[in-house]
Protein backbone atom coordinates (compact mmCIF):
# COMPACT_ATOMS: atom_id res chain seq x y z
CA UNK A 1 0.00 0.00 0.00
CA UNK A 2 2.99 2.68 0.96
CA UNK A 3 4.13 2.01 -2.41
CA UNK A 4 0.98 2.67 -4.09
CA UNK A 5 0.68 6.05 -2.50
CA UNK A 6 3.91 6.94 -2.95
CA UNK A 7 3.18 6.92 -6.67
CA UNK A 8 -0.05 8.77 -6.29
CA UNK A 9 1.41 11.49 -4.22
CA UNK A 10 5.43 11.46 -3.46
CA UNK A 11 6.93 12.02 -0.72
CA UNK A 12 8.01 15.40 -0.02
CA UNK A 13 11.58 15.46 -1.62
CA UNK A 14 14.31 18.00 0.17
CA UNK A 15 16.39 20.76 -2.31
CA UNK A 16 19.06 18.65 -2.40
CA UNK A 17 16.89 15.75 -4.72
CA UNK A 18 15.30 16.13 -7.80
CA UNK A 19 11.62 17.31 -7.95
CA UNK A 20 10.93 17.32 -11.57
CA UNK A 21 13.12 15.58 -14.41
CA UNK A 22 14.04 18.99 -15.98
CA UNK A 23 15.74 19.98 -12.89
CA UNK A 24 19.02 20.74 -12.47
CA UNK A 25 21.65 20.85 -9.74
CA UNK A 26 22.93 24.24 -9.19
CA UNK A 27 26.47 25.39 -7.76
CA UNK A 28 25.67 25.03 -4.43
CA UNK A 29 24.34 21.39 -4.80
CA UNK A 30 20.74 22.06 -4.96
CA UNK A 31 18.42 21.30 -7.52
CA UNK A 32 16.56 24.39 -9.34
CA UNK A 33 14.54 24.94 -12.25
CA UNK A 34 17.30 25.68 -15.77
CA UNK A 35 16.84 29.72 -16.73
CA UNK A 36 16.41 29.18 -20.26
CA UNK A 37 18.93 30.07 -22.79
CA UNK A 38 17.60 33.18 -23.75
CA UNK A 39 17.03 34.44 -20.32
CA UNK A 40 20.63 33.44 -19.09
CA UNK A 41 21.47 35.11 -22.22
CA UNK A 42 20.11 38.24 -21.11
CA UNK A 43 21.26 37.67 -17.20
CA UNK A 44 24.72 38.15 -18.80
CA UNK A 45 23.97 41.33 -21.27
CA UNK A 46 22.74 43.07 -17.56
CA UNK A 47 24.68 41.76 -14.91
CA UNK A 48 28.12 40.31 -16.51
CA UNK A 49 30.83 38.55 -14.46
CA UNK A 50 32.50 40.81 -13.13
CA UNK A 51 33.17 39.89 -9.04
CA UNK A 52 32.52 36.35 -9.36
CA UNK A 53 30.14 34.37 -6.94
CA UNK A 54 30.17 32.49 -3.87
CA UNK A 55 30.78 28.95 -5.62
CA UNK A 56 32.86 30.33 -8.69
CA UNK A 57 35.30 32.96 -9.07
CA UNK A 58 35.62 35.55 -11.14
CA UNK A 59 37.94 34.04 -13.76
CA UNK A 60 35.98 30.73 -14.04
CA UNK A 61 32.55 32.58 -14.10
CA UNK A 62 33.61 34.38 -16.93
CA UNK A 63 35.03 31.42 -18.95
CA UNK A 64 31.91 28.94 -18.05
CA UNK A 65 29.65 32.36 -19.17
CA UNK A 66 31.63 33.38 -22.08
CA UNK A 67 31.44 29.83 -23.60
CA UNK A 68 27.79 29.36 -22.81
CA UNK A 69 27.39 32.89 -24.98
CA UNK A 70 29.43 31.10 -28.08
CA UNK A 71 27.31 28.38 -28.00
CA UNK A 72 24.02 30.15 -27.83
CA UNK A 73 25.37 33.01 -30.83
CA UNK A 74 25.92 29.90 -32.85
CA UNK A 75 22.32 28.40 -32.18
CA UNK A 76 20.43 31.82 -31.87
CA UNK A 77 22.37 34.39 -33.91
CA UNK A 78 19.48 36.64 -34.86
CA UNK A 79 17.83 36.08 -31.31
CA UNK A 80 21.37 37.34 -29.45
CA UNK A 81 21.29 40.32 -31.94
CA UNK A 82 17.73 40.60 -30.88
CA UNK A 83 18.37 40.88 -27.07
CA UNK A 84 21.61 43.01 -27.59
CA UNK A 85 19.70 45.89 -29.37
CA UNK A 86 16.67 45.22 -26.65
CA UNK A 87 18.91 45.63 -23.77
CA UNK A 88 20.97 48.84 -25.14
CA UNK A 89 17.83 50.85 -26.67
CA UNK A 90 16.58 50.17 -23.18
CA UNK A 91 19.43 51.52 -21.36
CA UNK A 92 18.93 48.16 -19.30
CA UNK A 93 22.85 47.06 -18.61
CA UNK A 94 24.54 49.52 -15.81
CA UNK A 95 27.73 48.52 -18.49
CA UNK A 96 28.26 48.03 -21.87
CA UNK A 97 31.16 45.50 -22.34
CA UNK A 98 28.72 42.15 -21.94
CA UNK A 99 26.58 43.58 -24.79
CA UNK A 100 29.61 44.69 -26.56
CA UNK A 101 31.23 41.27 -26.04
CA UNK A 102 28.08 39.64 -27.09
CA UNK A 103 28.00 41.87 -30.10
CA UNK A 104 31.76 41.03 -31.09
CA UNK A 105 30.71 37.13 -31.28
CA UNK A 106 27.33 37.57 -33.88
CA UNK A 107 29.97 39.80 -35.76
CA UNK A 108 32.31 37.43 -36.09
CA UNK A 109 30.46 33.93 -35.70
CA UNK A 110 26.85 34.05 -37.25
CA UNK A 111 25.77 33.36 -39.80
CA UNK A 112 26.62 35.87 -43.07
CA UNK A 113 23.32 37.54 -42.74
CA UNK A 114 23.47 38.14 -38.98
CA UNK A 115 26.92 39.17 -38.97
CA UNK A 116 26.29 41.74 -41.61
CA UNK A 117 23.43 42.98 -39.62
CA UNK A 118 25.45 42.90 -36.71
CA UNK A 119 28.04 45.43 -37.76
CA UNK A 120 25.17 47.67 -39.25
CA UNK A 121 24.10 47.93 -35.39
CA UNK A 122 27.89 48.59 -34.13
CA UNK A 123 27.19 52.58 -34.35
CA UNK A 124 24.24 52.03 -32.34
CA UNK A 125 25.85 49.51 -29.73
CA UNK A 126 29.22 51.42 -29.53
CA UNK A 127 28.30 55.12 -28.74
CA UNK A 128 31.27 56.30 -27.61
CA UNK A 129 35.23 56.10 -28.70
CA UNK A 130 35.66 53.97 -25.38
CA UNK A 131 32.86 51.47 -26.57
CA UNK A 132 34.36 51.46 -29.83
CA UNK A 133 37.57 50.42 -28.83
CA UNK A 134 36.57 47.83 -26.57
CA UNK A 135 34.47 46.46 -29.04
CA UNK A 136 37.98 46.12 -31.11
CA UNK A 137 39.51 44.58 -28.63
CA UNK A 138 36.82 41.43 -28.47
CA UNK A 139 36.71 41.32 -32.77
CA UNK A 140 40.26 41.64 -32.91
CA UNK A 141 40.74 38.32 -29.95
CA UNK A 142 38.50 36.72 -32.30
CA UNK A 143 40.81 36.56 -34.86
CA UNK A 144 41.86 38.19 -37.64
CA UNK A 145 40.31 41.58 -40.01
CA UNK A 146 38.79 40.22 -42.81
CA UNK A 147 36.52 42.82 -45.00
CA UNK A 148 33.75 42.63 -43.26
CA UNK A 149 35.67 43.62 -40.10
CA UNK A 150 37.56 46.21 -41.41
CA UNK A 151 34.18 47.64 -43.18
CA UNK A 152 32.52 47.38 -40.47
CA UNK A 153 35.08 49.42 -38.20
CA UNK A 154 35.62 51.61 -40.84
CA UNK A 155 31.55 52.66 -41.45
CA UNK A 156 31.57 54.30 -37.66
CA UNK A 157 34.47 56.69 -38.64
CA UNK A 158 33.41 57.54 -42.13
CA UNK A 159 29.50 57.93 -40.64
CA UNK A 160 29.85 59.60 -37.15
CA UNK A 161 28.83 62.91 -37.08
CA UNK A 162 31.69 65.32 -37.86
CA UNK A 163 31.68 67.08 -34.74
CA UNK A 164 30.85 63.70 -32.74
CA UNK A 165 34.22 62.40 -34.18
CA UNK A 166 36.45 65.46 -33.51
CA UNK A 167 35.43 65.15 -29.99
CA UNK A 168 36.17 61.33 -29.92
CA UNK A 169 39.53 62.23 -31.34
CA UNK A 170 40.67 64.59 -28.18
CA UNK A 171 38.73 62.31 -25.35
CA UNK A 172 39.07 58.93 -26.19
CA UNK A 173 42.41 58.66 -27.38
CA UNK A 174 43.36 55.44 -26.31
CA UNK A 175 41.88 52.77 -23.98
CA UNK A 176 43.10 49.00 -22.84
CA UNK A 177 46.05 48.75 -25.27
CA UNK A 178 43.58 50.15 -28.17
CA UNK A 179 44.63 53.84 -29.65
CA UNK A 180 41.90 55.26 -32.14
CA UNK A 181 45.08 54.99 -34.83
CA UNK A 182 45.50 51.32 -34.55
CA UNK A 183 41.57 51.10 -35.52
CA UNK A 184 42.05 53.21 -38.34
CA UNK A 185 44.97 51.89 -39.53
CA UNK A 186 43.61 48.64 -39.63
CA UNK A 187 40.13 49.73 -41.16
CA UNK A 188 41.19 52.30 -43.80
CA UNK A 189 38.23 54.83 -43.61
CA UNK A 190 37.62 56.82 -46.83
CA UNK A 191 35.24 59.86 -46.96
CA UNK A 192 36.01 62.61 -49.40
CA UNK A 193 35.20 65.59 -46.83
CA UNK A 194 38.74 67.32 -46.18
CA UNK A 195 37.11 68.01 -42.46
CA UNK A 196 36.68 63.98 -41.80
CA UNK A 197 40.29 63.91 -43.18
CA UNK A 198 41.50 66.26 -40.91
CA UNK A 199 40.51 64.46 -37.77
CA UNK A 200 41.73 61.29 -39.33
CA UNK A 201 45.30 62.61 -39.38
CA UNK A 202 44.88 63.95 -35.94
CA UNK A 203 43.90 60.37 -35.07
CA UNK A 204 46.79 59.21 -36.74
CA UNK A 205 49.39 61.63 -35.28
CA UNK A 206 49.90 63.60 -37.99
CA UNK A 207 49.72 67.22 -38.94
CA UNK A 208 46.10 68.40 -38.90
CA UNK A 209 46.55 70.81 -41.79
CA UNK A 210 49.31 72.50 -43.78
CA UNK A 211 48.60 75.52 -41.28
CA UNK A 212 47.00 75.62 -37.64
CA UNK A 213 43.34 75.67 -38.24
CA UNK A 214 42.89 79.07 -36.78
CA UNK A 215 44.39 80.85 -40.02
CA UNK A 216 42.46 78.78 -42.07
CA UNK A 217 40.28 80.93 -44.28
CA UNK A 218 36.88 78.88 -43.00
CA UNK A 219 37.51 76.25 -40.75
CA UNK A 220 35.33 73.39 -40.33
CA UNK A 221 33.32 74.42 -36.56
CA UNK A 222 33.96 70.88 -35.94
CA UNK A 223 37.76 71.38 -35.92
CA UNK A 224 37.65 73.85 -33.06
CA UNK A 225 37.89 71.08 -30.79
CA UNK A 226 40.80 69.88 -31.97
CA UNK A 227 42.67 73.62 -32.43
CA UNK A 228 41.46 73.87 -28.44
CA UNK A 229 42.87 70.61 -27.68
CA UNK A 230 46.35 71.92 -29.14
CA UNK A 231 46.23 74.87 -27.27
CA UNK A 232 45.26 73.13 -24.10
CA UNK A 233 48.33 70.79 -24.46
CA UNK A 234 51.16 73.83 -23.96
CA UNK A 235 49.43 75.78 -21.43
CA UNK A 236 50.94 76.14 -17.89
CA UNK A 237 48.21 76.78 -15.87
CA UNK A 238 45.06 75.61 -14.82
CA UNK A 239 43.42 78.76 -15.10
CA UNK A 240 44.85 78.73 -18.77
CA UNK A 241 43.25 75.34 -19.28
CA UNK A 242 40.38 76.10 -17.97
CA UNK A 243 39.61 79.44 -20.22
CA UNK A 244 40.71 77.25 -23.25
CA UNK A 245 38.07 74.42 -22.46
CA UNK A 246 35.44 77.44 -22.11
CA UNK A 247 36.18 79.00 -25.32
CA UNK A 248 36.32 75.49 -27.04
CA UNK A 249 33.67 73.25 -25.02
CA UNK A 250 36.76 71.04 -24.51
CA UNK A 251 36.27 67.88 -22.36
CA UNK A 252 38.96 67.46 -19.24
CA UNK A 253 40.60 64.66 -21.36
CA UNK A 254 41.53 67.23 -23.75
CA UNK A 255 43.95 69.46 -21.17
CA UNK A 256 47.18 67.99 -19.88
CA UNK A 257 46.85 65.79 -16.42
CA UNK A 258 48.89 68.10 -14.84
CA UNK A 259 47.35 71.37 -15.45
CA UNK A 260 43.49 69.83 -14.02
CA UNK A 261 43.37 72.13 -10.88
CA UNK A 262 40.05 73.38 -9.29
CA UNK A 263 39.68 75.86 -12.18
CA UNK A 264 40.00 73.10 -14.74
CA UNK A 265 36.96 71.00 -12.62
CA UNK A 266 34.97 73.66 -12.37
CA UNK A 267 35.02 74.03 -15.67
CA UNK A 268 34.63 70.44 -16.33
CA UNK A 269 31.32 70.87 -14.37
CA UNK A 270 30.32 73.19 -17.41
CA UNK A 271 31.92 70.66 -21.04
CA UNK A 272 31.61 67.26 -19.52
CA UNK A 273 28.21 65.10 -19.27
CA UNK A 274 27.13 63.20 -16.57
CA UNK A 275 28.61 60.57 -16.37
CA UNK A 276 31.88 62.03 -16.12
CA UNK A 277 29.89 64.17 -13.23
CA UNK A 278 29.09 61.03 -11.38
CA UNK A 279 32.29 59.12 -11.45
CA UNK A 280 34.10 62.58 -10.16
CA UNK A 281 32.02 63.98 -7.21
CA UNK A 282 34.74 62.77 -4.42
CA UNK A 283 37.38 64.59 -6.43
CA UNK A 284 35.07 67.77 -6.71
CA UNK A 285 34.93 67.59 -2.88
CA UNK A 286 38.39 66.63 -2.45
CA UNK A 287 39.12 70.31 -4.20
CA UNK A 288 36.94 72.03 -2.17
CA UNK A 289 34.59 73.07 -4.86
CA UNK A 290 31.57 70.57 -3.84
CA UNK A 291 31.29 72.44 0.46
CA UNK A 292 29.36 74.72 2.01
CA UNK A 293 31.42 77.82 0.92
CA UNK A 294 30.24 77.23 -2.46
CA UNK A 295 26.87 76.76 -2.39
CA UNK A 296 26.20 77.79 -5.80
CA UNK A 297 28.52 75.08 -6.97
CA UNK A 298 26.34 72.22 -4.81
CA UNK A 299 22.90 73.77 -6.08
CA UNK A 300 24.46 72.96 -9.61
CA UNK A 301 25.26 69.59 -9.48
CA UNK A 302 22.05 68.82 -7.30
CA UNK A 303 19.89 70.13 -10.17
CA UNK A 304 22.10 67.89 -12.47
CA UNK A 305 21.66 65.11 -10.38
CA UNK A 306 18.00 65.68 -10.07
CA UNK A 307 17.30 66.29 -13.38
CA UNK A 308 15.11 62.84 -15.50
CA UNK A 309 16.27 64.55 -18.88
CA UNK A 310 19.66 64.53 -17.89
CA UNK A 311 19.63 61.24 -16.91
CA UNK A 312 18.36 60.67 -20.03
CA UNK A 313 20.44 62.03 -22.12
CA UNK A 314 23.57 60.79 -20.77
CA UNK A 315 22.14 56.98 -20.51
CA UNK A 316 22.49 57.02 -16.79
CA UNK A 317 21.79 53.32 -15.33
CA UNK A 318 20.38 53.42 -11.81
CA UNK A 319 23.34 51.73 -10.57
CA UNK A 320 25.56 54.60 -12.10
CA UNK A 321 23.90 56.91 -9.24
CA UNK A 322 23.86 54.00 -6.42
CA UNK A 323 27.34 53.25 -7.13
CA UNK A 324 28.12 56.94 -6.80
CA UNK A 325 26.47 56.84 -3.77
CA UNK A 326 28.40 54.27 -1.78
CA UNK A 327 31.48 55.98 -2.75
CA UNK A 328 30.75 59.47 -2.16
CA UNK A 329 29.10 59.02 1.18
CA UNK A 330 31.58 57.20 2.38
CA UNK A 331 34.20 60.34 2.04
CA UNK A 332 37.05 57.90 0.64
CA UNK A 333 38.33 57.21 -2.75
CA UNK A 334 38.42 53.53 -3.53
CA UNK A 335 41.66 53.40 -4.94
CA UNK A 336 44.39 55.69 -3.35
CA UNK A 337 44.50 57.61 -0.66
CA UNK A 338 41.58 60.68 -1.65
CA UNK A 339 39.22 62.07 1.30
CA UNK A 340 36.80 64.04 1.37
CA UNK A 341 33.93 65.53 3.28
CA UNK A 342 30.79 64.44 1.59
CA UNK A 343 27.42 66.98 1.57
CA UNK A 344 24.12 65.68 2.46
CA UNK A 345 22.23 67.42 -0.02
CA UNK A 346 24.44 65.59 -2.78
CA UNK A 347 23.90 62.29 -1.61
CA UNK A 348 20.09 63.25 -1.13
CA UNK A 349 20.43 63.94 -4.84
CA UNK A 350 22.20 60.82 -5.65
CA UNK A 351 19.22 58.95 -4.17
CA UNK A 352 16.97 60.76 -6.41
CA UNK A 353 18.94 60.01 -9.08
CA UNK A 354 18.74 56.51 -8.53
CA UNK A 355 14.84 56.47 -8.48
CA UNK A 356 14.81 58.28 -11.29
CA UNK A 357 16.88 56.34 -13.71
CA UNK A 358 13.98 53.69 -13.60
CA UNK A 359 11.55 54.40 -15.99
CA UNK A 360 8.28 55.44 -14.07
CA UNK A 361 6.99 52.56 -12.35
CA UNK A 362 3.05 51.79 -12.24
CA UNK A 363 1.59 50.52 -9.58
CA UNK A 364 -0.42 47.31 -9.28
CA UNK A 365 -1.81 47.62 -5.86
CA UNK A 366 -1.36 44.06 -5.13
CA UNK A 367 -0.14 42.44 -1.55
CA UNK A 368 3.65 42.21 -1.64
CA UNK A 369 6.02 39.99 0.45
CA UNK A 370 9.89 41.45 -0.55
CA UNK A 371 11.89 38.41 0.37
CA UNK A 372 15.71 39.15 0.59
CA UNK A 373 18.06 36.70 0.87
CA UNK A 374 21.02 37.70 2.97
CA UNK A 375 22.66 34.10 2.81
CA UNK A 376 26.41 33.64 2.83
CA UNK A 377 26.74 32.97 -0.36
CA UNK A 378 24.99 36.80 -1.52
CA UNK A 379 27.48 38.21 0.10
CA UNK A 380 30.46 37.13 -1.99
CA UNK A 381 31.15 38.86 -5.59
CA UNK A 382 29.86 42.43 -6.91
CA UNK A 383 26.60 43.39 -8.95
CA UNK A 384 28.22 45.27 -12.12
CA UNK A 385 31.80 45.78 -10.69
CA UNK A 386 30.72 47.82 -8.25
CA UNK A 387 33.37 47.93 -5.20
CA UNK A 388 31.33 46.71 -2.42
CA UNK A 389 27.88 46.30 -3.75
CA UNK A 390 27.36 42.36 -3.08
CA UNK A 391 24.20 40.87 -4.20
CA UNK A 392 23.32 41.21 -0.61
CA UNK A 393 23.41 44.51 -0.86
CA UNK A 394 21.85 45.27 -3.61
CA UNK A 395 18.70 43.19 -3.48
CA UNK A 396 17.74 46.14 -0.56
CA UNK A 397 18.70 48.68 -3.66
CA UNK A 398 16.15 47.05 -5.95
CA UNK A 399 13.30 46.12 -2.98
CA UNK A 400 13.28 49.72 -2.56
CA UNK A 401 12.39 50.79 -6.24
CA UNK A 402 9.24 48.56 -5.43
CA UNK A 403 8.30 49.62 -1.87
CA UNK A 404 7.99 52.85 -3.11
CA UNK A 405 5.81 52.37 -6.00
CA UNK A 406 3.49 49.50 -3.95
CA UNK A 407 1.33 50.81 -1.16
CA UNK A 408 1.17 47.14 0.68
CA UNK A 409 4.70 45.73 0.86
CA UNK A 410 6.21 43.86 3.56
CA UNK A 411 9.84 43.25 3.57
CA UNK A 412 11.73 40.16 4.84
CA UNK A 413 15.33 39.11 5.13
CA UNK A 414 15.82 35.22 4.86
CA UNK A 415 18.53 32.69 5.54
CA UNK A 416 18.29 29.47 6.60
CA UNK A 417 16.59 29.08 10.12
CA UNK A 418 17.71 26.02 12.30
CA UNK A 419 15.29 23.74 13.44
CA UNK A 420 13.66 23.37 10.08
CA UNK A 421 11.40 25.01 7.13
CA UNK A 422 10.86 28.50 8.43
CA UNK A 423 9.24 27.68 11.79
CA UNK A 424 6.78 25.16 10.33
CA UNK A 425 7.75 22.58 12.91
CA UNK A 426 9.41 24.93 15.67
CA UNK A 427 12.87 26.52 15.54
CA UNK A 428 14.31 29.52 14.19
CA UNK A 429 12.36 30.95 11.18
CA UNK A 430 15.05 32.04 9.27
CA UNK A 431 13.63 35.09 8.67
CA UNK A 432 13.87 39.09 9.51
CA UNK A 433 11.61 41.59 9.35
CA UNK A 434 13.12 44.15 7.72
CA UNK A 435 12.15 47.84 9.26
CA UNK A 436 13.17 49.64 6.20
CA UNK A 437 10.37 52.10 4.50
CA UNK A 438 10.67 54.17 1.21
CA UNK A 439 11.49 57.06 3.06
CA UNK A 440 14.61 55.82 4.65
CA UNK A 441 17.85 57.02 2.56
CA UNK A 442 19.16 54.22 0.63
CA UNK A 443 22.76 54.38 2.37
CA UNK A 444 21.28 53.93 5.47
CA UNK A 445 18.79 50.55 4.36
CA UNK A 446 22.43 49.03 2.66
CA UNK A 447 24.17 49.75 6.13
CA UNK A 448 21.42 48.02 8.24
CA UNK A 449 21.65 44.84 5.49
CA UNK A 450 25.73 44.40 6.61
CA UNK A 451 24.64 43.83 10.03
CA UNK A 452 22.03 40.86 9.57
CA UNK A 453 22.69 37.34 10.28
CA UNK A 454 24.37 34.96 7.13
CA UNK A 455 23.73 31.24 7.23
CA UNK A 456 22.15 28.46 4.24
CA UNK A 457 20.17 29.66 1.02
CA UNK A 458 16.38 28.34 1.65
CA UNK A 459 14.01 30.17 -1.28
CA UNK A 460 11.28 28.18 0.08
CA UNK A 461 11.29 29.99 3.67
CA UNK A 462 9.65 33.42 2.64
CA UNK A 463 6.47 31.08 1.00
CA UNK A 464 6.61 28.75 4.47
CA UNK A 465 6.62 31.60 6.57
CA UNK A 466 3.59 33.48 5.18
CA UNK A 467 1.88 30.32 5.61
CA UNK A 468 2.24 29.47 8.82
CA UNK A 469 1.93 33.44 10.07
CA UNK A 470 -1.29 33.83 8.06
CA UNK A 471 -0.08 37.14 5.46
CA UNK A 472 -1.64 37.55 2.50
CA UNK A 473 0.27 37.86 -0.30
CA UNK A 474 -0.81 38.38 -4.03
CA UNK A 475 2.97 38.62 -4.82
CA UNK A 476 6.27 37.03 -3.39
CA UNK A 477 8.85 39.01 -4.87
CA UNK A 478 12.69 36.85 -3.64
CA UNK A 479 15.63 38.48 -4.44
CA UNK A 480 18.35 35.49 -4.56
CA UNK A 481 21.04 34.46 -6.51
CA UNK A 482 18.78 30.52 -6.69
CA UNK A 483 21.32 29.02 -5.08
CA UNK A 484 19.05 27.27 -2.88
CA UNK A 485 19.95 23.96 -0.93
CA UNK A 486 18.88 23.72 2.94
CA UNK A 487 15.57 23.24 2.98
CA UNK A 488 13.70 20.58 3.25
CA UNK A 489 10.22 21.67 0.86
CA UNK A 490 11.17 22.93 -2.66
CA UNK A 491 10.14 26.54 -3.37
CA UNK A 492 7.91 25.93 -6.10
CA UNK A 493 6.36 23.17 -3.57
CA UNK A 494 6.18 25.67 -0.64
CA UNK A 495 3.87 28.25 -2.92
CA UNK A 496 1.72 25.85 -4.07
CA UNK A 497 1.04 24.57 -0.19
CA UNK A 498 0.60 28.49 0.48
CA UNK A 499 -1.77 28.95 -2.24
CA UNK A 500 -4.35 25.88 -1.11
CA UNK A 501 -3.67 26.97 2.62
CA UNK A 502 -4.92 30.79 1.64
CA UNK A 503 -7.22 30.29 -1.27
CA UNK A 504 -4.98 33.24 -2.52
CA UNK A 505 -3.38 32.52 -6.17
CA UNK A 506 -0.40 34.12 -5.43
CA UNK A 507 2.35 34.80 -8.08
CA UNK A 508 6.32 34.61 -7.05
CA UNK A 509 8.57 36.43 -9.18
CA UNK A 510 12.45 35.69 -8.93
CA UNK A 511 14.67 38.32 -8.99
CA UNK A 512 18.22 36.77 -9.94
CA UNK A 513 21.06 38.62 -8.55
CA UNK A 514 23.76 36.75 -10.61
CA UNK A 515 24.40 35.68 -14.34
CA UNK A 516 24.24 31.81 -13.74
CA UNK A 517 22.23 29.58 -15.15
CA UNK A 518 19.69 28.57 -12.51
CA UNK A 519 16.39 30.07 -11.08
CA UNK A 520 13.63 28.74 -8.35
CA UNK A 521 10.72 29.99 -10.79
CA UNK A 522 9.11 26.78 -12.34
CA UNK A 523 9.06 27.61 -15.74
CA UNK A 524 5.41 25.43 -16.27
CA UNK A 525 3.97 27.57 -13.90
CA UNK A 526 2.48 30.53 -15.63
CA UNK A 527 2.58 32.48 -11.64
CA UNK A 528 6.03 32.45 -12.18
CA UNK A 529 8.13 34.95 -13.09
CA UNK A 530 12.40 34.97 -13.33
CA UNK A 531 14.09 38.62 -13.66
CA UNK A 532 17.15 40.17 -14.28
CA UNK A 533 18.46 41.64 -11.25
CA UNK A 534 19.54 45.49 -11.88
CA UNK A 535 17.81 45.63 -14.87
CA UNK A 536 16.28 48.75 -15.63
CA UNK A 537 13.15 47.65 -16.81
CA UNK A 538 12.93 44.78 -13.95
CA UNK A 539 10.71 46.82 -11.37
CA UNK A 540 8.03 47.56 -14.38
CA UNK A 541 8.06 43.82 -15.54
CA UNK A 542 7.67 42.75 -11.80
CA UNK A 543 4.38 45.39 -11.67
CA UNK A 544 3.56 44.23 -15.27
CA UNK A 545 3.40 40.55 -14.16
CA UNK A 546 1.68 41.40 -10.88
CA UNK A 547 -1.65 42.85 -13.04
CA UNK A 548 -1.66 39.71 -15.19
CA UNK A 549 -0.47 41.72 -17.84
CA UNK A 550 2.83 39.25 -18.25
Amino acid sequence: MKNYLHALKPPTRTQRQRLTPDQARNNAGGFTFKVSDEGRFLRFLILGTEGGTYYATEAAHTVQATEFVRGYVARNGPAALRLILEVVRGHRAPKPDASLLALALVARTADLETRRAAWAALPEVARTGTMLLHFVAYADALGGWGRLTRRGVARVYEDLPLDKLALWAVKYRSRDGWAQADALRLAHPRSTEPGRHAVFRHMLGQPVTEQPVSELESPDPALRVIEGHARAMSVTTDREAAALMREYALPIEAVPTEARGTEVYRAALETNGLTWLLRNLGNLSRLGLLAPQHPEVVAEVVARLSNPQALRRGHSHPLDALKAQLVYAQGRGVRGSSVWTPVPAIIDALERAFYLAFRLVKPSGGRYLLALDVSGSMDIGTVGGVPGLTPRLATAAMSLVTARSEAHTTPVAFTSGVGGMGGQWGGTSGLTPLKISPAQRLDDVVKAMRSLPMGGTDCALPMLWAAKEKVPVDVFVVYTDNETWAGKVHPSVALEQYRQRMGIPARLVVVGMTATAFSIADPADAGMLDVVGFDAAAPNLIGAFARGEV
